[in-house]
């Protein structure tokens, strides 16, 4: 099995976002953690998912956590 490999410059919020959803977190509840729309969570997510190339968010928060980036 082939791991991704991370090499990504997230921002800040960014970094928030993805250690939120590893303490297992919705998009909603993130919203109201940071205090931002559910929308504007989803627009991060999305940038997030594309930058790393993750299929989807468990494989993103997964390799975060291998590569010792959370």
């Amino acid at each position: 099995m082939k791991h991704l490999q991370l090499v990504i410059n997230f921002t800040n919020r960014e970094f928030e976002i993805i250690n939120l959803l590893a303490d297992g977190n919705r998009a909603k509840d993130i919203a109201t953690e940071l205090f931002v729309s559910e929308f504007t969570v989803r627009t991060h997510l999305k940038n997030i998912l594309k930058k790393s190339q993750a299929r989807n968010t468990t494989a993103l928060v997964a390799t975060c956590i291998r590569q010792g980036l959370i």
